[in-house]
């Protein structure tokens, strides 16, 4: 099962982490589980769009990253989104999937 991250484009914060949403593990495609995350936020009916890297517009999604790489995990499950460390160390350890568009 693959472990994923999510950075917000807006704010560079990372709002979302599959290990742990809203208490629970997440399993699915990378916008099956930001429709979880966004729900769990209180976003509902967003459909998604998997780009291979962000447009570097102001169009609302996430740059996601894949922490589960060569069989173990890049990255310890994410408590504090907005820690410039922790942030850091994602986009530095993990596997960049691809830039999840989102749209009303």
């Amino acid at each position: 099962m693959a472990r994923y991250i999510f950075i917000d484009s807006f704010t560079g914060y990372i709002f979302g982490d599959s290990a742990d949403i809203g208490g629970r593990i997440v399993a699915g495609t990378p916008a099956e589980v930001a429709a979880v995350l966004d729900a769990s936020i209180g976003e509902h009916e967003r459909e998604y769009e998997l780009l291979s890297r962000n447009p570097r517009t102001t169009d609302t999604g996430y740059d996601v990253y894949r922490a589960d790489v060569n069989g173990s995990e890049a990255v310890p499950i994410v408590i504090d989104g907005q820690d410039r460390e922790t942030i850091n160390a994602v986009i530095a350890g993990c596997e960049y999937v691809g830039f999840l568009a989102a749209r009303v």
